[in-house]
């Protein structure tokens, strides 16, 4: 008989199997990639993945939730995601002063979390030994899931708060969501300091947007959850791009765009990057 534990981990890697669908994998190697994991627990505020670590180490989460930050200098991080049960998380984004592979993210458990750690080496030695179209066919779609990323944050900074909110919010309803009686439930605690750094603006202007949200009847609380009710407009997701061209604003030569992301404590002026921002 299975055990939960065992339902679990066959869930997150059917997960994980999807979301490696689209680079044509041969079978074999992503089961190899998945038998070779080591498991390693984390408390809920423990530094999973360091910025500039050089481990050549990645992860799989299988268990709870992790926020991804984008360090902005002086010591200081902006949210940027969070990552729940199936994503892919810590893998080295940028070439260090020695040439090494380092991280630029990092990452943090958001509640009590379980990851499957993979080696980058392990990884690259699978790879070599596949054919040279199917090379092709995966940096393709590495180039796809990388301009779809792009492609959110730019989208997200250029729209009014109450927007950005709604496409955060529909954004982990669909990847973090449970659907019951009600409309679909978030399952990760979310506070509104996560959520005003994850759309870039003020706390007391996140508490705002929620309370407005709640008196038209979109979105409830429930405990320490939020609520997306049944008239939560996932259809108004498809519009934001369509709206958010027509806003974008032309930034005349010499100059930085701004907008403002979280906190008070400093201000950081942004150019042409979609993880940083000017803080209020």
């Amino acid at each position: 008989m299975k055990t939960n534990l065992t339902r679990q981990r066959e869930e997150v890697f059917t997960i994980l199997r999807a979301s490696l669908s689209p680079l044509n994998l041969p079978v074999d190697l992503v089961e190899e990639l998945i038998e070779c994991h080591i498991e390693v627990a984390f408390e809920k505020g423990a530094l999973a993945f360091r910025e500039g670590n050089t481990d050549g180490m990645l992860a799989c989460i299988l268990s709870g939730y992790v926020n991804v930050y984008c360090p902005v200098g002086d010591g200081d991080r902006t949210l940027v995601r969070m990552a729940g049960p199936g994503e892919i998380i810590g893998y080295p984004d940028y070439v260090d002063e020695n040439g090494r592979h380092a991280r630029l993210f990092e990452a943090q458990a958001a509640s009590k979390c379980t990851l499957a750690l993979f080696s980058c080496e392990h990884v690259a030695r699978l790879l070599a030994g596949l054919p040279a179209d199917a090379l092709v066919s995966i940096l393709a779609a590495l180039n796809t899931f990388w301009s779809e990323n792009l492609r959110f944050f730019a989208v997200l900074l250029n729209l009014p708060y109450c927007d950005r909110l709604t496409m955060v919010l529909s954004d982990l309803a669909k990847r973090a969501g449970a659907r019951d009686s009600e409309g679909i439930i978030l399952i990760p605690e979310i506070g509104h300091e996560d959520l005003a750094e994850m759309i870039g603006c003020s706390r007391p202007l996140v508490s705002q947007l929620i309370a407005e949200m709640v008196e038209s009847g979109r979105l409830t609380r429930r405990g320490k959850q939020y609520v997306l009710l049944k008239n939560w407009d996932f259809n108004q997701d498809n519009r934001i791009p369509q709206k958010a061209i027509r806003r974008l604003p032309a930034v005349p030569p010499g100059r930085s765009s701004t907008f403002a992301v979280g906190s008070p404590k400093r201000r950081v002026v942004a150019s042409s990057h979609p993880d940083m921002g000017e803080r209020q």
